[in-house]
């Protein structure tokens, strides 16, 4: 079976079109057309809002596509348990229109929320900021529904958290990119929404600067719920439209709570700190510039974007390896979480040097590097999930057991699956 050449099937990304696109509007719906497809011997790739098409490997299969987008709708919200259930396809956006009424709202942050869904969202594993003080997509994810390559509705997890047997399934979808199965309904814990929100800005002149600051935020009396650097292309692109000062570094710090505590926080930290360039925002501002922090990871400035996964500790010395005028990057530095956008024109030639060095670096400290985007026909020089670790043969044979015949998203996630 040869890839379609005309769009008429749909984008799978990386340039590759579907031999067709399905739209279910029901979960049934959703199950008949992965039977129907597997069984013409095509490929299942399920799709959300389109904002990850070019996340890890190339689809290797011609197939479908499965677009979840209509499969929108809210199935339960009992507001006094703090949980809510939805289909996988309705958004971001949509979902903390809901909850809002309700005050409430979901401790998730994703790029392009009026685009991108819920299950795209676990699917990928995106995170933000606020991962440092609300915890990951998979802490907040405690039941599961999935369509497996058999057409079959596989349930796990559910109202009460200690609903697990066997696999922990919510877990375990969580950054599969759909090669398990077609994510079709999560029930997710909500939260009050906070009173107050404020983010404090402060420029520095130096890495050295930051160590000492670090250092006092790791004993402060404040508790952060989002800790980001910023080398200095990073903080232009995200403060300069927004009137915030660009040091040659930016450290980012973020409080919610009821009105009073933040009040002392952000005094406590100024204190802590002991800097005089501190630029506070709050209210309509802070939300402007939560939303720019958030978006920072899917900007298009160059030709390839990285992440990588290391200690906290080596946060900044890791940072201080990029040059600042070929990368802007951020770094969720309470969380050991490093972003990094190649800025310009550079040469496949000039990128793979520079990445591997850097992968070398995040490696020492037990840490891992992968691309979240670069050009289809330089994917397999930079190694879009790096090298190979022992853990891939673990993912590897959960595959074979959820999906023995290979149809799930084939060739997307590490290079045997």
């Amino acid at each position: 079976m040869n890839w379609p050449d005309s769009p008429i099937g749909g984008r799978l990304g990386d340039g590759r079109h579907a031999l067709a696109t399905e739209r279910p509007e029901t979960i049934d719906a959703l199950r008949h057309a992965v039977i129907d497809h597997v069984a013409q011997g095509q490929a299942i790739y399920p799709q959300g809002g389109g904002t990850a098409l070019d996340y890890g490997g190339t689809p290797r299969t011609p197939g479908v596509a499965i677009d979840t987008r209509s499969l929108d709708r809210v199935i339960d919200y009992p507001a006094a348990d703090m949980t809510i259930t939805v289909e996988a396809g309705i958004t971001l956006s949509a979902l903390r229109t809901i909850l809002a009424e309700k005050r409430q709202r979901l401790l998730i942050d994703a790029p392009h929320p009026d685009r991108a869904t819920l299950g795209g969202i676990y699917a990928t594993n995106t995170t933000g900021s606020r991962r440092f003080g609300a915890g990951r997509p998979r802490d907040q994810i405690i039941g599961v529904s999935f369509v497996t390559a058999d057409g079959a509705l596989v349930k796990g997890g559910g109202r009460v958290v200690k609903n697990v047997a066997g696999y922990d399934f919510p877990k375990l979808l969580t950054g599969s990119l759909g090669t398990l199965g077609v994510i079709a309904q999560l029930t997710q814990k909500v939260r009050p929404m906070p009173e107050a929100s404020a983010l404090v800005w402060v420029p520095f002149t130096s890495v050295e600067g930051l160590v000492p600051a670090f250092d006092r935020l790791n004993t402060s009396a404040t508790r952060p719920i989002a800790i980001d650097l910023f080398n200095g292309s990073g903080a232009r692109h995200t403060g300069e439209a927004r009137g915030l000062p660009a040091g040659d570094w930016v450290l980012v710090v973020g409080f919610e709570d009821n009105a009073a505590s933040v009040a002392w926080q952000v005094d406590r930290l100024m204190i802590e700190l002991g800097r005089t360039n501190i630029v506070l925002r709050e209210g309509a501002d802070a939300e402007s510039l939560w939303s720019a922090l958030t978006e920072f990871q899917a900007a298009e400035v160059g030709p390839v974007s990285i992440v990588a996964n290391l200690r906290p500790s080596s946060v900044a010395a890791f940072v201080r390896d990029f040059d600042n005028d070929r990368w802007a990057v951020q770094a969720h530095a309470g969380n050991g979480i490093v972003r990094g956008h190649a800025l310009g024109s550079p040469s496949l030639e000039t990128l793979v040097p520079e990445i591997d060095r850097l992968r070398a670096a995040a490696a020492v400290d037990g840490g891992s590097l992968m691309l979240t985007r670069c050009p289809v026909e330089w994917k397999e020089r930079l190694l879009v999930w790096g090298t190979p670790r022992p853990d891939w043969a673990l993912a590897e044979r959960i595959k074979r057991s959820l999906d023995p015949k290979g149809v799930m998203n084939p060739g997307r996630f590490v290079a045997t699956i």
